[in-house]
């Protein structure tokens, strides 16, 4: 068996803060909220520009996902600090709201609101083409349905935004033990 050597573990010196140079942004930063420009595209980015942002949406939109809870149990798996950030986000752009739980005053119901519903066929757009160009996890006949009559789907959203809890996409089959999937 050989011998552990008997190296001494090297003496790491702490570094004082002050000793490092910082640098002056020369940017002012922008006001909160002020958009960096009225053009309509750069508007929407600002709002749900982050794939994490799009996934709450559609979770509360086709999933009838409601709580943090859920929202943590997605499977694409998303950081708790990251979604505690996308949900004041989407709470400041108007999107969604939410109202303390009446069954646990800790915990908070989080729905579309209006404008978060207006979304509706743009998501729906996204979704039709994903499928056109890829292999996703869409069931068929929801998809036949869907493009038969999209305006119809649309309104559904948009009528469902007043409080249900009922998802939009049917369940996927039962080979998995998750929440429902769009991709």
């Amino acid at each position: 068996m050989p011998k552990p050597s008997a190296q001494k573990a090297p003496v790491v010196k702490a570094v004082s803060r002050k000793a490092i140079p910082t640098r002056k942004s020369n940017v002012t930063p922008l006001p909160p909220r002020q958009p960096r420009s009225q053009c309509p595209i750069n508007l929407w980015l600002e709002a749900v520009g982050d794939s994490w942002s799009l996934l709450i949406i559609r979770d509360l939109m086709f999933r009838g996902h409601s709580t943090y809870k859920a929202f943590l149990n997605s499977e694409e798996r998303i950081a708790t600090n990251i979604l505690a950030d996308r949900l004041v986000r989407l709470e400041q752009a108007g999107l969604i709201s939410k109202q303390a739980d009446p069954e646990d005053a800790r915990k908070y119901i989080y729905r579309l609101t209006e404008k978060g519903a207006d979304l509706a066929p743009v998501l729906v757009e996204v979704m039709l083409w994903s499928n056109r160009h890829h292999i996703t996890d869409t069931p068929k006949d929801f998809l036949a349905a869907l493009q038969k009559n999209k305006a119809g789907f649309t309104q559904r959203i948009v009528k469902d935004v007043a409080g249900s809890k009922t998802p939009v996409m049917p369940p996927k089959p039962a080979d998995k033990d998750e929440t429902l999937s769009l991709f």
